[in-house]
This record gives structure tokens, C-alpha cells and sequence, in this order.
């Protein structure tokens, strides 16, 4: 019990530390052993990290989009690429370089999704993932999201994996193109080259949480049963080619017939 006459469940590694503290040794493993003989030892219940379950697991596009900003820099000067990405296909589906972040530019990005996505025709809204930065926040932002039928969602204080897709496609987009420049020359030369590999992200590069199909085959086909459907059926053919090479070179080497 502690000094509040409340009863402290300790682990036997603890009861033998606070044991030897006091002069007495007795091993963790020995304590365990007498608290097992007198069915002491119950199973111990661990508090689950908050940031271990995820908040949101879409199963469509358009369903969830996740909003930020990172910086980069052009001519020295400090720049910004905001960008809103699709929780379900990890595509990119609006994005933007800007000198300053406020409501203005989050409200611009916000209706390019919107537009670029056909939104206005469709039923379902997405519900949108914001961290709780003041351009975020603003009254007129909320406003804009409201009137737009798109589900406010600001994350939680200090728990950036509440944002986790985008945070981690900020990484990818740092590691194979803004890093790659100590700072742009131009304006004009950043939305090029960044444009040209959002347009490689999307389109082109394997991603490797989509069974290696790009974001944007897998935003366009708005199905994971379909998708791992087709690639359980590239996993076979791949499979039959092999075994129909290996047998072919057995044959050329021992003369063996199919």
C-alpha cells in the first residue's frame, strides 16, 4: 500500500527492486516463483499508445483527405508546399507553393480539391484531416468546409500521426526532390519541378502500401478487394512463368521432355 492506503500492483521486478533497496535480495525471477506458488501473478494490462490505433481507415476515394504544408526554399527565400492527399490511395489531389500560409491559401487549396475532383456532382463529401494551425482554424475556413458539405476533422495536439499519410508523404517528397536542391532558383522552375514529380508520385512510382501500384491507378480503380484481387492474379502468372522457364532449362540441360 502506498502512503494514501491505496493498494500498488507491482510487477515481481519491482517488489525485488524495492527489496533491495531496503537490504534484501531476493532475484526477480526467485520473487516471481513465490508469487506464482500463492496465485499472485495476474496477467498485466497495458495501456494502449494513442497513437497506435488509427483514427480513420477508409475504404473508398474521396473518403478522407488529409491537408498540410512543409517548407522548401526558393532564390534563399523561405516557400511553402501545401498540399491535400487521399487517405485511401495516397494520391495527390491538389497542391501548391506559396510565400505565406493563411486562411486564404488553405481556402484556395481546399476548393482546387473540391473542383479537381468532381465533388460538386457527387453525393458523399470527403472528411477532411487538418492539424490546428490558425489558417486551419479560422472562422472562414470552417465556414468554406461547411458550405462545401466536407466534414470538418482537426487532429489532436501533439499527435502528428493523426495526420500520418500525409506526414509521411512529405518525407518521400523531402528525400527524392526538395532535398535534392539547396534551394530553387525561381518560382517558376519550383512549381515545374515539383509538379513533374507530384505527376511521377501519382502516375508512375510504385508505392509500396498499394502492393506496388501507383496512387493513381489505385484512385482511379476505388476498390482494394479489386485491387489485391489483380495482384494475387500477377502473383500467379509470375509464379507459372517461372516454373515453365525452370523446366524448359531442365530440359535443354538434361534432355528431358516436358
Amino acid at each position: 500500500m502506498n502512503k494514501k492506503g491505496q493498494i500498488l500492483k507491482l510487477s515481481h521486478r519491482q517488489i525485488s527492486g524495492y527489496l533491495r533497496f531496503n537490504g534484501f535480495w531476493v532475484s526477480p525471477s526467485s520473487c516471481y516463483r513465490m508469487l506464482k506458488a500463492v496465485g499472485w501473478v495476474e496477467p498485466r494490462l497495458f495501456r494502449e499508445a494513442p497513437w497506435e490505433t488509427a483514427r480513420y481507415e477508409p475504404f473508398r476515394p474521396n473518403q478522407v483527405w488529409g491537408e498540410d504544408w512543409t517548407i522548401l526554399t526558393i532564390a534563399g527565400m523561405r516557400y511553402y508546399l501545401l498540399t491535400i492527399i487521399d487517405y485511401f490511395s495516397r494520391y495527390i489531389v491538389a497542391w501548391g507553393i506559396v510565400k505565406t500560409v493563411t486562411q486564404r491559401e488553405v481556402q484556395n487549396l481546399v476548393a482546387l480539391a473540391f473542383m479537381s475532383e468532381g465533388l460538386e456532382k457527387k453525393e458523399a463529401k470527403p472528411r477532411i484531416r487538418f492539424d490546428q494551425g490558425s489558417p486551419n482554424m479560422a472562422h472562414s475556413t470552417k465556414r468554406l468546409i461547411q458550405d462545401l458539405e466536407i466534414v470538418f476533422s482537426p487532429s489532436r495536439f501533439h499527435r502528428p500521426t493523426d495526420n500520418a499519410r500525409q506526414e509521411r508523404w512529405y518525407r518521400t517528397v523531402k528525400q527524392e526532390e526538395i532535398y535534392c536542391y539547396p534551394t530553387y532558383p525561381t518560382e517558376e522552375i519550383a512549381r515545374y519541378s515539383v509538379g513533374k514529380y507530384i505527376e511521377e508520385y501519382n502516375e508512375r512510382r510504385p508505392h509500396q502500401a498499394l502492393l506496388n501500384f501507383t496512387p493513381g491507378y489505385v484512385h482511379r480503380l476505388g476498390s482494394k478487394s479489386v485491387l489485391y484481387a489483380q495482384y494475387k492474379k500477377q502473383v500467379q502468372i509470375a509464379k507459372e512463368q517461372r516454373l515453365a522457364f525452370n523446366r524448359s532449362q531442365r530440359s535443354k540441360l538434361y534432355g528431358v521432355s516436358n
